[in-house]
């Protein structure tokens, strides 16, 4: 299956002052990703909002393999890697790719939905999994158990 993704042009603000991309622009562009793949299939920011939920990451793995410099328009991708069966625990996989195609950075990301008013990891609602589901899975995709902590 082919991921979901998009393109993204590096900017002089989204360098460190050794002149390399900022691990934390490549974090915000898959998050951007995400909620973009979530508006487009009718799960805008606000309905995350009128359910007074929303994604946290739990943990996070970032592989750099080739430099990305100022101007250039990279790919990320992002896959779907993990779900458990009520939604209370995600991971998901994003790769930056360079204009040529080879990879620069990879990213796997574990979370969970946060209750905001509780601050209690909550499983989404049925409506939500639904869009979770939606996501083009890796060719590794695994089912992942429960939080024991759910709400």
């Amino acid at each position: 299956m082919n991921p979901y993704s998009d393109t993204f042009k590096i900017r002089w603000s989204d360098l460190d002052a050794n002149a390399h991309v900022n691990y934390a622009v490549y974090i915000d562009a898959a998050a951007d990703l995400r909620y973009q793949f979530f508006i487009e299939h009718g799960f805008p920011p606000e309905r995350f909002a009128q359910l007074d939920i929303g994604p946290v990451y739990t943990a996070l793995q970032a592989r750099f393999l080739r430099e990305v410099r100022q101007g250039e328009v990279i790919t990320i991708t992002y896959f779907l890697s993990g779900l458990s069966p009520l939604g209370s625990a995600w991971k998901v996989h994003h790769d930056v790719l360079k204009s040529s195609g080879k990879k620069a950075v990879s990213l796997d990301l574990e979370g969970t939905l946060l209750d905001l008013s509780c601050r209690k990891s909550v499983a989404p609602s049925p409506e939500l999994l639904q869009t979770f589901n939606l996501v083009p899975h890796s060719p590794d995709f695994a089912i992942l158990p429960e939080l024991r902590w759910i709400k």
